[in-house]
């Protein structure tokens, strides 16, 4: 995790310094990277006491709105276009891993 005052572990991290919010009572559960160069992704989740699937899933919607804005906010392209194009990826995802797991139990 990314502590205050400390280094991002990453250079490619996301600093969490600036965010007064972010008290001691949270903690961090997912973490996203991507590769342009290499078409690749990698996560992580912490399984910790702490949370249900269910807090998982209310926050990958936080986290889609949260994106659709600030994406809409720096490009010429609505909230809600940016937010189509999420979900759009979002569903092509889920399609390409349910074919996934089909073939699996074929």
């Amino acid at each position: 995790m990314i502590g205050f005052g400390r280094k991002a572990e990453h250079p490619g991290a996301i600093s969490v310094k600036e965010s007064p919010t972010l008290t001691d009572d949270y903690f961090e559960l997912a973490r996203f990277w991507v590769s342009a160069r290499q078409g690749r992704s990698h996560v992580l989740v912490g399984f910790q006491d702490r949370w249900d699937p269910e807090l998982l899933g209310s926050l990958l919607v936080e986290s889609i709105h949260t994106a659709a804005a600030g994406y809409a906010a720096s490009r010429d392209i609505s909230e809600d276009e940016a937010l189509r194009r999420i979900l759009q990826g979002f569903d092509e995802e889920r399609a390409r891993l349910g074919s996934e797991s089909m073939k699996e139990t074929k």
